[in-house]
Parts: structure tokens; C-alpha cells; sequence
């Protein structure tokens, strides 16, 4: 249940939204980019997950619904998402979660960032895909950690791109000082343990 990795798993996108992406005719000629213009998140096309462990073996799949990003064109990227967005399938749970986990009401939103020189993926073709590895920063309840980021970025159209993790991001509870809570998700639910470290991907479109 540690969301927070699902948070990294978005930073990450963001840097690679911040280039643009392939389409499926490498064929084709690349399609200009304009360098002023900034990339907007497409909340509907994006996914952030995360998968929680408890009991030992008995493993979960996690998301969130609300997010929103930007690329500036001076290459600064920056993802927010709504922690009070965060579905798990079971209301209960994403109650506890927000209430005694994220703590929504004094910390409501995930926050990454990172910047890369827009440039670097100003020449790919619809098709191409390149593979990215960078730093992000996430800022999460009251904290603030760094992650190496391993991604790919596909450019699906002449204004759109495609962001995916190449491997998972593990985030621990610890590094947002999330542990308690996570105590307490395990004794309000009687559990036996709860993972502490947590596996988050994503899957980001951004458009242009």
C-alpha cells in the first residue's frame, strides 16, 4: 500500500513527456515539434500504479484517477496527483488510506519533477521509441526524496508521446515518513504484515 512509489513511477513520466514521441510509421517524416509550445498530462489516457503485498504473498494492484502535468518548454516537467484519488477497489480501504495513511486533509497531493533538455526527442518519427533514464523528485507527505527513474518514451502521433516505466520504482514507506500509518492500516485490517516497500509504474500520455 505504499503509494508513494506510485508517485516516482509518475515523476518519471513526466521527464519523458517532456520529449515527444514516435508514432508507428518510422517511414514517415518526423512531424516538427514546436519547441515553444508546453506538454499538458491526458488524465484519461494515464495510468500510475501500485502494487501492495500483504499477508506475505497476497499481492494488489492500486492506482490513482486524478492527475494533472506539464512540460514547460524550458524543460521543466512537473506531474500533481490527488492522493483523495487514490482506488484500490474497495471504498473501505481507500477511506483508511486517505484518513490514516496519506493523510489527505494536511497533505492532499503527490507531487514530481524533474527537467530535461526538451530537444532530445525533437527529430523521432511517429513509431520510434527511445529509452530515458533520469532523476526524479517527489514530494510527498512533507517529504521530499530523489529517484532514478528508468523509462521509455514512444511517440504515438505528431503531438503526442507516450511515457512508460522500463522497470518498476520501489519506494519504501520510510521514505516519506509513512510507516505509521502503514502500521495502522495493518491492525485496523488484522493483518498479519504489509510490505513496506512498494513496486510503482506508470503509463503517461502527454499531448502537445
Amino acid at each position: 500500500m505504499n503509494v508513494h512509489k506510485c508517485f516516482l513511477a509518475g515523476a518519471c513520466a513526466v521527464m519523458l513527456a517532456a520529449c515527444g514521441a514516435p508514432s508507428l510509421e518510422t517511414t514517415a517524416p518526423a512531424a516538427s515539434i514546436d519547441a515553444n509550445a508546453p506538454w499538458h498530462l491526458v488524465n484519461e489516457e494515464s495510468r500510475l500504479t501500485f502494487v501492495s503485498i500483504k499477508a506475505g504473498d497476497v499481492a494488489e494492484v492500486h492506482t490513482f484517477n486524478t492527475m494533472t502535468g506539464t512540460v514547460t518548454a524550458d524543460g521543466g516537467a512537473t506531474i500533481e496527483v490527488s492522493l483523495d484519488s487514490v482506488d484500490t477497489a474497495i471504498e473501505l480501504r481507500d477511506e483508511r488510506m486517505r484518513a490514516m495513511l496519506f493523510e489527505t486533509e494536511t497533505h492532499p497531493t503527490l507531487t514530481m519533477s524533474s527537467r530535461m533538455a526538451l530537444d532530445a526527442f525533437s527529430e523521432m518519427q511517429e513509431g520510434d521509441r527511445k529509452r530515458i533514464e533520469t532523476d526524479i523528485t517527489v514530494n510527498l507527505h512533507g517529504m521530499e526524496e530523489v529517484y532514478f527513474a528508468d523509462l521509455f518514451v514512444t511517440r504515438t502521433g505528431p503531438d503526442k508521446v507516450l511515457v512508460e516505466s522500463a522497470s518498476p520504482v520501489l519506494v519504501h514507506a520510510a521514505d516519506f515518513d509513512l510507516d505509521t500509518g502503514l502500521e495502522a492500516l495493518r491492525e485496523v485490517a488484522a493483518l498479519p504484515s504489509i510490505s513496506p516497500a512498494v513496486p510503482v509504474s506508470v503509463s503517461f500520455v502527454f499531448e502537445q
